[in-house]
């Protein structure tokens, strides 16, 4: 086994040494010696009690020792606040332990993956179903713990059709958590925290066309002006300007997550059937709102336009040529566009069938490259990014317009595409097309809902959670392997427009959203896990020196680990900040090179004044100056260090 440093070693001992002067006394003497050999004379001819030693360079307290309980970081013999030399030491670099929840699955054959059961049920009272994507987040503290997070057990919303009420309901089929009126069942639901209080709301609309904000006990926290939007309006949740405020995009209507105030009003949308995209596809630090086939600023502004060819237009973001950007997919009437993120037409392509609905983007054939899947009215097909089909099969949805989502059901490295149309819920092979599961108890009028996966009761075996309207089931459905033998998946999927970062586990929106084409490269999917092979970066304190007490300067060094399991690229940038009356201030900060997996590095030295330092510092890796981090890690809590201790006495 090769040898691994832990962490915990990369901070250096902070136990003071006792640093000694090679300075002589008047009598010859060598005043920097302690003297241990003899007890020294009681001088009876003055009471006054001795000086507190004070990091000088001097005797103060007369003990026969200089500077003792000051710091000797160096182990140079001499204190460091009185050292000109101020040499700190640097981190020979080495190996740390991968923290396996970093590392992803390694995906093996699930025995037996479509033994599969319904798990639990629940029906409309006096409605005729739903019919818009269930979202999945965390409403309740069910722990205890007193926040409402990943921890807890999942929690299920969506509004009812016929009836018009807003629902929502405890992952593990245990009840309701709230059922009230008032809420168009034609409109879709979100689970996030909008208003950046710590506890997730569910985004929904009023009957009345108003966006709302709903909290765990089904009270509404706030609604907007009315809007006059699409017949079947969806949210989708994003800092769009990442500014650390959140905003909805409700269809057309762009407001504020904290109190529902207007931002702007989409315009010039010709598409009748749509839902909401937010991403940043230029990678310029701002989000881009896709609806129908125009795409916006995050401030409502016009940017450019795709073809539309029918009444329908609905989008996907993916990586497909390796630069930074996020390329976008239209389906529209009979026709698949691609654009570059700033609307260069890449192909367009005739798909089969009409009337496609929202699609879904995952490696389906398990070769590496992601393909795109696509419902229409009576096709549903998989195409490569190059324009070429893979395979169609025939489906039963004559409006068109349902979505379809895809998930690793058999763990083998290749997704399956999820999707629900008028008669039956189904699972297709990827790669072929081959119907693996189906059950025709289903039934549909249609929207653009969709099959979505998550751990909702957190047994540690994904769920498929659908929408039914007609039929035998008029509510929603929860399936599961009856062997609990599919992989834990994430615990959420709360928003339509999923594409698993734009959303954190713990229902809050991050600021800013990493590019999810450069992490999972997944849209309206899920991989098994969460967050497969994701960096961990942690930074630790070194060293510590002080030149003088006056001047300075003050050395800082420390170490950069890795714990995650994936590399990072160069330039991440580690930010120094002082405490001044429990205020942090920025310092400087210093660009990293690259940090592969599995190791710690020498990050290198900070210099600044002790008048600069004052109660303490805090290091932070992965931190702009402005904590925002460029990086999207396994944990996001463990990038700081802390020295909590002045310099000079």
């Amino acid at each position: 086994m090769r040898p691994v440093l832990s962490l915990a070693g990369l901070l250096l001992c902070a136990c003071p040494e006792y640093g000694l002067h090679d300075r002589k006394d008047p009598d010859g003497g060598d005043d920097s010696q302690p003297h241990f050999d003899s007890e020294p004379p009681i001088d009876t001819s003055d009471s006054t009690p001795p000086a507190d030693e004070v990091c000088d360079g001097q005797d103060n307290d007369g003990d026969g020792l200089v500077d003792e309980g000051f710091d000797d970081r160096d182990g140079d013999g001499r204190a460091d606040c009185v050292d000109d030399d101020c040499d700190v030491s640097g981190h020979p670099g080495g190996e740390v332990d991968v923290v396996e929840a970093c590392t992803g699955v390694d995906p093996s054959a699930v025995p037996d993956p479509w033994n599969v059961g319904i798990e639990w049920q629940w029906t409309v009272p006096g409605g005729q179903g739903v019919i818009v994507m269930p979202a999945v987040g965390n409403l309740t503290d069910d722990n205890g713990d007193g926040a409402v997070d990943e921890n807890d057990s999942p929690d299920i919303a969506f509004s009812t059709w016929g009836n018009n009420h807003l629902v929502a309901l405890h992952g593990d089929g245990s009840g309701t958590i709230f059922d009230v009126a008032g809420y168009d069942g034609n409109c879709g639901v979100s689970i996030a925290d909008v208003d950046v209080d710590g506890r997730p709301e569910v985004v929904a609309c009023t009957t009345g066309r108003q966006v709302a904000a709903v909290d765990a006990a089904g009270t509404r926290e706030w609604a907007s002006a009315a809007f006059t939007w699409s017949m079947y309006p969806q949210p989708a949740v994003a800092d769009l300007d990442a500014d650390g405020d959140v905003e909805i995009v409700m269809d057309v209507a762009l407001v504020s997550g904290a109190g529902g105030a207007t931002i702007a009003t989409l315009a010039g949308i010709t598409t009748s059937w749509r839902t909401p995209v937010l991403a940043d596809l230029d990678a310029d630090g701002t989000q881009e709102i896709i609806l129908g086939e125009r795409v916006f600023s995050h401030t409502g502004a016009f940017e450019w336009a795709s073809t539309r060819n029918g009444a329908g237009d609905f989008a996907a973001v993916a990586d497909v040529d390796g630069d930074r950007g996020g390329e976008v997919f239209f389906v529209t009437g009979n026709q698949m566009h691609l654009h570059e993120p700033s609307g260069a037409l890449i192909r367009s392509v005739t798909i089969p069938g009409s009337n496609p609905g929202p699609p879904a983007v995952a490696d389906f054939d398990g070769d590496g490259q992601v393909e795109i899947a696509l419902p229409a009215n009576t096709s549903i097909s998989v195409w490569e990014t190059t324009g070429t089909m893979l395979w169609s099969m025939p489906i039963q949805d004559n409006s068109g317009l349902a979505g379809c989502s895809g998930y690793d059901v058999n763990g083998d490295g290749a997704y399956e595409v999820l999707y629900a149309d008028e008669i039956k819920f189904r699972m297709y092979d990827g790669a072929t097309g081959a119907e693996l599961y189906s059950n025709g108890s289903h039934s549909s009028g249609t929207l653009w809902e969709y099959p979505v996966t998550a751990d909702v009761d957190a047994d540690g075996s994904a769920e498929i959670v659908i929408a039914s309207n007609s039929g035998a089931w008029k509510g929603i459905t929860v399936f599961g392997h009856n062997g609990s033998g599919w992989a834990a998946s994430g615990p959420t999927w709360g928003t339509h427009d999923f594409a698993v970062t734009n959303l954190d586990e713990d229902g809050q929106v991050p600021s800013p959203a990493p590019l999810s084409w450069l992490v999972h490269n997944v849209f309206r999917a899920r991989p098994m896990v969460d967050r497969p092979g994701t960096p961990d970066l942690t930074v630790a304190l070194q060293d510590v020196c002080v030149a003088n007490c006056d001047a300075g300067p003050v050395k800082v060094s420390f170490a950069v680990a890795n714990q995650g399991g994936a590399d990072v690229d160069p330039g991440v940038v580690v930010a120094l900040y002082a405490l001044h009356g429990g205020v942090e201030t920025l310092v400087a900060t210093l660009a990293l090179p690259e940090i592969p997996s599995g190791r710690v590095i020498d990050g290198g030295t900070f210099e600044l004044t002790p008048a600069l330092w004052g109660e303490g510092i805090v290091l932070s890796v992965d931190d702009d100056g402005a904590g925002n981090g460029a990086v999207f890690e396994c944990d996001e809590a463990n990038n700081r260090d802390e020295y909590l201790e002045t310099v000079c006495g």
